[in-house]
């Protein structure tokens, strides 16, 4: 009987292992990382950073949150927006504010501020969203440090102090390349987005064994009623 119990704990603890880090993605808006050339989105308000919902194409009905990262393109809520591509750069149209270029490739100071974000370090209030979306925008070279909030600037101080400290990397951050029309000639604004990690084998073989172990568990339980 005691042997049995162990298998139960073991079975327990895998499903709610499983269960976790399903919750833990859904929670965060993770987009699926199917998403690419060819998805179409439409994006709402969201109190600071986008809601998003794949509508066609590659990873259709996935929703999202994201931020902008240019401040001065534009596009409407609820419009259809085109993928491009899903990169780690914006594609901006040239002259833009600031001096932005025609590719500009994402700041490791964003990636870390995004992914701090994602995993719920500084909470997700309208007033932190809109404070983290001015902070991207500062250290993508969008907005100036004086137009700033107080807490703005100390969300882009900490990913500063990051990469000083040696962060490098984007993770699952990504940006979403994306087009107020299907030819890809009129931009809008790209979108700061974290992809769904893609589970390691160790978690499918976990799940396996879980599963296996509740078969298991379940025969004998039969085998004892039988008896």
């Amino acid at each position: 009987m005691a042997h049995t119990l162990n298998l139960k704990h073991v079975v327990r603890g895998t499903v709610a292992s499983v269960l976790l880090l399903g919750a833990q993605l859904a929670s965060a808006q993770f987009l699926s990382n199917d998403v690419g050339a060819g998805s179409v989105i439409k994006l709402t308000s969201g109190s600071g950073p986008f809601n998003g919902t794949v509508t066609s194409g590659p990873s259709s009905g996935s929703t999202f949150e994201s931020f902008c990262l240019e401040e001065y393109e534009y596009f409407s809520y609820g419009q259809s927006l085109y993928v491009k591509g899903v990169t780690n750069a914006t594609t901006n149209a040239a002259g833009g504010h600031y001096g932005a270029s025609t590719s500009d490739p994402l700041s490791f100071e964003t990636a870390w501020l995004f992914t701090k974000y994602s995993q719920g370090a500084y909470g997700n209030t309208s007033t932190v969203k809109s404070d983290m979306q001015n902070a991207f925008w500062y250290l993508e070279g969008e907005k100036a440090l004086s137009a700033l909030s107080t807490k703005a600037k100390s969300y882009a101080a900490a990913a500063q102090t990051a990469v000083a400290g040696g962060y490098t990397g984007y993770g699952n951050v990504r940006v979403l390349n994306v087009f107020t029309n299907a030819s890809y000639t009129s931009h809008a604004q790209d979108q700061l987005v974290m992809l769904a990690p893609v589970p390691e084998p160790e978690t499918y073989a976990m799940l396996l064994a879980g599963l296996g172990l509740m078969g298991f568990v379940a025969r004998r339980r039969k085998q004892q009623k039988t008896l």
